[in-house]
């Protein structure tokens, strides 16, 4: 390996642990200070209600009848009725922070951070409004498929398109990327 590249791995490496125990601080230290933790459970709350809407929104593009209430979404017909609950886990909150760190600390230049990394966290949670309407479209239509597309399928999309954004930032803004000339 190379001297400049294994310079580029080590601050990648020391920079996202300093990054995840920043993260750890604040969800096992900070959020014990009252006022910090209400705006973090308001924030989220805010959150939820986005997600719903756009959720809604897709969903009503399949033609169903949608009702959110609260961190709730719904699907309503007059003979059954199917509820999504949006738990703080469902609204992509680790995802969202894990791509954010993992690109604020991998090498690139810093201006093209400013506009990849809210790029991705709108596609994320673009993602995560079509895997809520697939949830509340699967509760619905075929409740038997529900925790699998839950826990697995819809997981692992995320995570690819995580994988993706990453890959793309690697092989287009990273120093890794090799010149036309080289």
């Amino acid at each position: 390996m190379q001297k400049s590249t294994k310079k580029y791995w080590i601050r990648f490496i020391i920079s996202g642990t300093l990054a995840f125990i920043v993260i750890y601080l604040f969800y096992t230290v900070a959020r014990e200070n009252e006022a910090i933790d209400k705006w973090y459970v308001d924030t989220l709350n805010e959150f939820a209600k986005i997600l719903l809407a756009g959720a809604k929104f897709i969903t009503e593009m399949f033609g169903f009848e949608v009702t959110t209430f609260g961190k709730s979404i719904r699907i309503v017909d007059d003979f059954k009725a199917s509820n999504i609950f949006l738990d703080r886990g469902c609204m992509g909150r680790n995802v969202m922070l894990g791509y954010i760190v993992l690109i604020l600390v991998f090498p690139g230049k810093f201006i093209h951070k400013l506009w990849y990394i809210p790029l991705g966290v709108l596609i994320i949670i673009f993602v995560n409004m079509l895997r809520i309407s697939g949830l509340a479209i699967t509760s619905y239509c075929c409740p038997e498929y529900s925790d699998i597309n839950h826990y697995v399928i819809f997981q692992i999309a995320a995570y690819i398109v995580i994988f993706i954004l990453w890959i793309i930032w690697f092989n287009r803004f990273s120093p890794f990327v090799k010149k036309k000339n080289d």
